[in-house]
């Protein structure tokens, strides 16, 4: 992690979100969270690319020297002010990459196959101010679960470049961030104990063994208690918080059991839920997958919604032109529309000297410029303009383009995380800073 970033030890989060933290740190900190504006990163991913010609180019033109967007994307016309749309860049680790397997290194910079992996953006973020909140980052993504390596289900990597499943359960959602029940609660620190209980098993066993292991299986070995050590980290934290009231807030008007038979509703409610963590500041990072390249449910999504085939195969289609271009163009529409109606709700809400939009940067896009092609990424900036982005341009960047690490390192200097480096970074992207 050295070569990724320099901070302090004590904030240091080992993981997923784990943290050796005394009750007494915890407090300070959280008293310290409640003076400051918090900075917020959502990551938004939707695999095999998207329509990129005609009317529903996903990309907009320039009007007077103002983006206008085009079918597909006029949701986001109203908030063309706020948004930074980018041409050109792309991960040099992941061009050769499989054609499904870009979704696993979009917010990491990695080559799925590479030995040595870094984490993803969200987490780095996390582990540095993620002590601040009852959950240092959302994992979530429509599939939910993990996928298998080069078919990834999330977008979310630990400080060892290993995946961190992702949730697509509303309900369970609610009850950890809002549900004060006190049965839910009592089952939730059973649960804790139980798995504190497993853990010291293990480590029971783990000394036991390594006295038994030459020098290379032992440093294996340790590698694996060391993410042992984070879940126990992790049930230690979970339980200091359990101590600090949850924020009320009802579920009326929550779709908790909406499924994938109706996809707008699901949607709809996992960014409503994202919003309202973000509203009691019960996080700070969230990632979601709207889209995976694997075949589920999802990927059937387009057939539910009229348009003849899955997400796939309407993306393959796509390249060539016609029909075939307009029907990916509505799916993008499906899901710009929902998006935009989540963003507009940000730039509504009050909050500091500003709204929540201004303290929060959505980043949206796909790991492919068409199907299995894994240059040029679509990638669109909303918000964060206290943050120090400065909104309503598009940035072409030509051949010569700087790795798309060099984005993400700039967005996690704007969230107060001290880098110098991210995966293979070379420098900062100041086109996109005010």
């Amino acid at each position: 992690m050295a070569n990724i970033m320099n901070i302090n030890r004590r904030t240091f989060l080992r993981g997923a979100g784990g943290v050796a933290l005394s009750l007494p740190l915890l407090e300070c900190m959280a008293n310290n969270a409640k003076s400051e504006t918090p900075k917020r990163l959502l990551a938004l991913y939707v695999g095999h690319g998207f329509a990129l010609q005609g009317d529903w180019n996903w990309y907009p033109k320039l009007v007077d020297g103002r983006m206008q967007f085009g079918k597909s994307m006029a949701a986001f016309n109203p908030l063309a002010k706020r948004i930074t749309v980018l041409n050109g860049l792309e991960h040099p680790q992941c061009v050769s990459a499989g054609g499904h397997s870009t979704a696993d290194s979009f917010l990491t910079g990695s080559n799925p196959a590479a030995a040595v992996k870094s984490p993803s953006l969200d987490q780095i973020a996390a582990m540095t101010h993620g002590h601040k909140t009852r959950y240092p980052s959302l994992v979530l993504g429509n599939e939910g679960g993990l996928g298998g390596e080069g078919r990834s289900n999330t977008l979310s990597y630990n400080q060892f470049g290993r995946g961190i499943p992702s949730t697509n359960n509303l309900r369970g959602l609610y009850n950890a961030m809002f549900n004060s029940d006190p049965a839910l609660q009592k089952k939730q620190r059973q649960r804790l104990s139980k798995d504190q209980r497993r853990v010291d098993r293990v480590l029971e066993s783990y000394r036991e063994m390594k006295r038994q292991l030459g020098r290379d299986d032992s440093r294996k070995l340790e590698h694996y208690m060391q993410a042992l050590r984070d879940v126990e980290k992790e049930i230690e934290r979970m339980e200091l918080w359990g101590e600090t009231p949850k924020p009320q807030v009802p579920a009326d008007g929550l779709a908790l059991n909406a499924s994938v038979k109706d996809p707008a509703a699901f949607i709809r409610t996992m960014y409503n839920l994202i919003y309202l963590a973000f509203k009691t500041d019960s996080t700070r990072y969230a990632t979601y997958m709207l889209q995976s390249m694997n075949s589920s449910k999802w990927d059937n999504i387009p057939i539910a919604l009229g348009l003849g085939v899955t997400h796939h195969l309407l993306a393959h289609n796509a390249v060539q032109g016609g029909a075939h271009l307009e029907k990916l163009g509505k799916y993008d529409k499906f899901q710009a529309d929902l998006l935009a109606e989540f963003v507009t709700k940000l730039a509504d809400t009050p909050e500091g000297e500003g709204t929540m939009l201004d303290n929060t940067i959505v980043l949206y896009g796909s790991s492919n410029s068409q199907t299995h092609v894994n240059t040029n990424y679509p990638m669109m900036l909303v918000g964060g303009e206290k943050l120090g982005l400065k909104q309503g341009a598009f940035h072409d960047f030509g051949k010569n383009a700087p790795p798309l690490s060099n984005l993400y390192l700039t967005l996690i200097n704007a969230l107060d995380v001290a880098a110098e480096q991210f995966s293979d970074s070379n420098g900062t992207t100041s086109r996109i800073l005010a």
